[in-house]
């Protein structure tokens, strides 16, 4: 991550009590608007919001009594606790729309709006969903879902069963998981660029499907074991199609080229191009044993 004016660290957790109401936390402190926000809660739910104010706001609402809320330093550098040992929190914080947010939980649902700064997220159990303009995107989940919509510089996703959905654009887009299903729908991106300019999608045995427009000299690398490849553009898109599998079969309807026995052995693959060979984008497709589909969108 680059390196910030201010950092604020935001640790929050529940202190429980043997009691049934809620307690709430509204508290709100300075921060720079290139500062850090840092918050750790391991259940409910933690959304973020991004604003035009110098200041982190926080609300919570916490399903027993809290102990004890905590704050130090100032406006550069400022750290924040609420400690917990049990019980939920539902957690609304705003911070300037340059900050930069860390946010890890165990089964909290995650959600970012409005945030374009650097995104570091983390939920083994919950699920993730950023939407807006963020300059870069890390997500990471076990078996939560994880939806980037907007269009952002860079954002890497990556989930164990989770199923990732990318919507927008990126400059540099990764995605990977182990079963579960990828879909980009990629569309003109809101910071001056087209698609996506790179992308690598890979997935093991859950399908993946790459939709929409490539940024001009775009590179889209998708792979898969044993899912279902999907890739859908434009019948006008301009690019080098490279197409392998070694026990599935290769459709294409994007041309009039059709597969061919593979030289080394068993399996197909397919080369062919949409207008002069290296004139547009670079779209490899590769699969164990996984039909690839290349349809016109």
């Amino acid at each position: 991550m680059r390196i910030m004016k201010g950092c604020l660290v935001l640790w929050l957790a529940l202190l429980a009590r043997q009691a049934t109401a809620q307690a709430r936390i509204d508290e709100r402190w300075p921060l720079d608007p290139g500062g850090s926000v840092r918050i750790a809660s391991p259940f409910g739910s933690i959304r973020v919001l991004g604003w035009d104010a110098d200041s982190v706001a926080v609300s919570a609402r916490l399903e027993r009594p809290a102990g004890r809320i905590s704050a130090a330093g100032d406006a550069h550098v400022r750290t924040l606790g609420v400690d917990t040992a049990a019980g939920g929190a539902e957690l609304e914080v705003h911070v300037p729309r340059g900050a930069t947010v860390w946010v890890k939980s165990a089964t909290a649902n995650i959600a970012i709006e409005g945030v374009d700064g650097t995104l570091d997220l983390s939920s083994q159990g919950g699920s993730i969903r950023v939407i807006g303009t963020p300059q870069d995107v890390t997500a990471e989940t076990m078996d939560g879902a994880v939806e980037v919509a907007g269009g952002t510089a860079r954002a890497r996703v990556k989930t164990v069963s989770g199923d990732i959905l990318l919507r927008g654009a990126s400059q540099d887009l990764g995605a990977s998981t182990l079963s579960g299903r990828i879909v980009v729908r990629a569309a003109g991106w809101q910071r001056g660029g087209t698609g996506v300019q790179r992308g690598k999608f890979e997935s093991v045995t859950g399908d993946v499907r790459f939709e929409g427009e490539l940024g001009r000299g775009g590179v889209v690398e998708v792979e898969s074991q044993s899912g279902t490849i999907e890739v859908r553009v434009p019948a006008s898109t301009v690019a080098d199609f490279d197409a392998l599998t070694i026990g599935g079969t290769i459709t294409n309807h994007l041309g009039s080229a059709q597969p061919k026995p593979r030289a080394a052995g068993m399996g197909q693959e397919l080369r062919f191009s949409s207008g002069a060979a290296g004139s547009g984008a670079q779209i490899t497709a590769r699969s164990f044993k996984g039909p690839i589909l290349l349809e016109p969108k």
